[in-house]
């Protein structure tokens, strides 16, 4: 008890040096600064306008990244705790370091920012640009600062400027073809009237136009043949559309004389320079080269030459079918040049993930005026791919938990571009004994153990029986077959071996929509293994005897996603994962054969329909990143099943889930054994589970020359599992809505984040319970149990999580 004590003390000073470091750091930031030099603390922007702005937080974004003068990096921004770590790391060699130039410094120190006027003067004109072309016109940007300790708070204000809707748009195109084209098509451009206008509006619009039309044939067509001009009726405000920054001026003449909030358009395509742009152009030749090395490979005759169709591959050494990368090739001779098919082409080789870069080199052909050949570039990545996945965690009265996961992938299996992967997985876990042994490590008792082997095969490609002509290869159709073999060994409870086998297809319907098909998914389930003291609990609980009885399974699913992180850049980002399952139905009808058939054969197997979802938001603040998911599932056994097969049900905590209770720990609803350890209990599963969590992820410091950066965040994490039926085994168990209140179970808790080159994230979460379904009073509220003081209260509620990636 005393070292228990005299470690939480030397914890509690630390934390105070700790914490004394870090106002130091922040206080000492200004201690080389002259006089009438002030350092840059904060900037702040404030926007008025006397119209609705649509998306007001987006634009303070846009605008902060117009300001020249920010604040030096910092650790935490954080009241009242300001760490602008570079700059410590700098005034502490300021003798050193001052008199030399920016370039010779370490990246590991920066300069203090300092108040510059000339630079501000800079930061207003680029916001007022910003604002120009977003089509604010007239908008005002005033700086002020406030000096508190030789540190600037500077807040810009800026109030916005008239802005103009569009009226209507018109086309003056010199070439009928094309303008056939453009009219065409018009329902989806992006000049709607009524739309505010803004010159990226019109950037994009020129894109769309010129993808458009390069879709359709036209080569050599480019952006330069598309030029824009306005008409606002106000003089003051009109110019160039192409280059409003630079000064130029193209007026349309207008009589109107009075001021107006709309704005007209016209459209001019024009030829440019190159008299070709309006000449359509027919794929004559694709050569592709699958092991690419040099330019010279373009003029060896000693290569190995295959054929598919009329297209021509050229090999150093046959790895690769040709038929595998004929399926991704979008272009063909004799077909029209297409934007979109040079982009797929590019894009669906790249996504086989066998190629380390892909170049696709269209060239007209001199031979043949209107023609292009194609030579397509590919160069080998590396064929085969090793990762390890490790997690430990602990909880009540010390437990321990270790789970190892080996991946070891082949990316051009039986050189069809199929991915071969093989995964092999094990872990443990620990019950802490205190009166078990004489010392601390005699007091570890084997809890758990688990296994399982898993291979898989990915097919780039739909497998019978469904045929490939349903689907484009532009989806990026995938067949995978999967088996696996797996176990979980409750020592001195029972052993449950899982067989499995599943055929599932897998497409992309587009940027942000993929679907995933299981037409058969197969699971045995034995239990070799059941203790004299674990039969006894089977037989005094209904609920765990269906659970755990050998079981076989046969369904089929099918999961929507929806993923717009990639269209939206990292930031604001959502997901949406919809799954629905079904086992026993084909099962059904094959038992009720056999009992028509004088009962000559019968089939045990489960029946049950499963609805699952996932759904996470993520708000990108500056650096700073709020995230949060909200998930669970509902099944729902039926016919011969009163439960949920074990290997169906569902759980809660552990480091990807609740993080204040050890993984299978929690519920079901209030049920609580006090009777029962911690370490003993069975695992808590159910039928049904819903979980919220909520994250604030912000930079901490980058460590070691930039090559790890540390994160933290600060979570919360809500929900429970409940059982579907009311079962007498766990009273407080079942769904109810009445009580749904009080069985939300919660935590609280913080955690560091190392991002490790960019390639494995090392988490540690640090976690506690604040509601417990299972505690009486307060609805379950437990913050009066809360003392930090008490070593048994920190053995029994926080728990520690160290994991690889972010819970979510």
């Amino acid at each position: 008890m005393r070292a228990k004590i005299f470690k939480h003390n030397v914890l509690v000073i630390y934390a105070a040096f700790l914490a004394g470091m870090l106002l130091s750091a922040g206080c000492k930031s200004t201690q080389n600064l002259g006089k009438g030099q002030y350092l840059v603390r904060k900037n702040r922007i404030v926007i008025s306008s006397d119209h609705k702005i649509s998306d007001r937080a987006e634009l303070k974004d846009n605008l902060s990244k117009q300001i020249i003068l920010k604040p030096n990096s910092n650790a935490l921004d954080i009241p009242p705790f300001w760490v602008p770590y570079k700059l410590w790391r700098y005034n502490r060699r300021y003798a050193e370091l001052h008199n030399k130039p920016d370039s010779s410094l370490p990246k590991s120190v920066e300069r203090p920012v300092i108040i510059d006027s000339a630079l501000m003067i800079k930061t207003i004109q680029n916001m007022k640009a910003f604002l120009f072309n977003q089509g604010y016109y007239y908008a005002k940007v005033r700086d002020t600062f406030i000096v508190k300790h030789k540190k600037a708070y500077v807040t810009y204000k800026i109030t916005m400027g008239k802005n103009y809707k569009i009226n209507k748009v018109l086309y003056f195109i010199d070439d009928s073809a094309i303008a056939n084209i453009v009219m065409a098509d018009t329902d989806d451009t992006r000049l709607q009237r009524g739309r505010e206008f803004s010159y990226g509006l019109v950037a994009d619009e020129r894109s769309r136009l010129t993808a458009m039309i390069r879709n359709k044939g036209y080569f050599k067509f480019t952006q330069d043949n598309i030029s824009f001009i306005q008409d606002t009726g106000d003089k003051a405000a009109l110019k160039n559309v192409e280059s409003p920054i630079e000064g130029a001026v193209n007026f349309i003449s207008s009589s109107k004389t009075q001021k107006r909030s709309t704005l007209d358009l016209e459209v001019y395509i024009r030829l440019a320079e190159d008299t070709n742009a309006f000449k359509k152009y027919t794929t004559n030749a694709v050569h592709v080269f699958p092991d690419y090395k040099s330019f010279k490979d373009l003029l060896d005759t000693s290569l190995i030459e295959k054929q598919v169709d009329s297209m021509e591959f050229f090999y150093h050494h046959y790895y690769l079918h040709p038929g595998v990368l004929y399926q991704h090739i979008y272009m063909g001779p004799n077909e029209l040049y297409s934007q979109l098919d040079y982009d797929k082409t590019q894009a669906k080789l790249t996504e086989l993930g066998i190629f380390q870069y892909v170049r696709v080199l269209p060239a007209e052909d001199r031979n043949k005026p209107g023609f292009l050949d194609y030579n397509i570039l590919l160069s080998p990545a590396k064929r085969f791919d090793f990762s390890t996945v490790y997690e430990l965690s602990n909880g009540s009265d010390y437990s321990l938990g270790h789970q190892l996961g080996i991946s070891i992938r082949d990316k051009n299996f039986l050189k069809g571009g199929n991915l071969l992967s093989i995964g092999v997985s094990g872990g443990v876990e620990f019950a802490y004994n205190n009166d078990a042994g004489n010392n601390f490590f005699n007091n570890f008792g084997l809890l758990t153990v688990y296994y399982g082997f898993n291979p898989s095969i990915d097919f780039p490609k739909f497998l019978a029986p469904i045929a490939s002509s349903l689907f484009d290869n532009s989806n990026l159709p995938h067949t995978i077959i999967g088996f696996g073999d797996n176990a979980i060994d409750r020592v001195n409870y029972f052993k449950l071996v899982t067989k499995s086998f599943n055929f599932t297809y897998n497409w992309r319907q587009t940027q942000t929509v993929t679907w995933t098909l299981s037409p058969v998914f197969v699971n045995i389930i034995t239990v070799p293994v059941v203790t004299d003291s674990f039969q006894k609990v089977l037989d005094s609980n209904e609920y765990l005897q269906n659970s755990y009885k050998p079981n076989f399974i046969e369904g089929e699913n099918i999961t929507f996603t929806y993923d717009d992180q990639v269209r939206k850049h990292n930031r604001n980002y959502s997901y949406l994962k919809l799954g629905i399952e079904e086992a026993g139905g084909v099962l059904s009808a094959i038992n009720n054969l056999g009992a028509s058939l004088n009962d000559l054969y019968q089939i045990n197997y489960a029946q049950y329909t499963k609805f699952d979802f996932d759904a996470k938001h993520f708000f990108t603040i500056d650096q700073t990143v709020l995230a949060f998911r909200f998930d669970g599932g509902i099944g729902i056994p039926y016919g011969q099943s009163s439960a949920l097969p074990y290997i169906k049900q569902y759980f809660s905590g552990g480091p990807y889930s609740l993080r204040g209770w050890r993984i299978r720990t929690l519920g079901p609803g209030s049920y609580y054994d006090s009777t029962v350890s911690n370490n003993a209990t069975i695992d808590r599963t159910g039928d049904i589970k819903l979980e919220f969590i909520g994250e604030y992820r912000f930079p901490i410091a980058p460590m070691f020359g930039g090559s790890v950066k540390m994160n933290g965040a600060f979570f919360y994490d809500a929900g429970n599992i409940w059982l579907a039926r009311k079962d007498p085994g766990y009273p407080g168990g079942e769904f109810e809505w009445n009580t749904l209140g009080q069985d939300i179970a919660a935590d609280v808790g913080a955690g560091a984040r190392f991002d490790i080159a960019s390639f494995l994230t090392l988490r540690i979460d640090l976690a506690m319970p604040v509601k417990e379904p299972y505690y009486p009073y307060d609805n379950g509220w437990v913050f009066k149990e809360i003392d930090f003081n008490n070593p048994t209260w920190r053995s029994n509620n926080l728990v520690l999580n160290l994991s690889i990636g972010y819970p979510f």
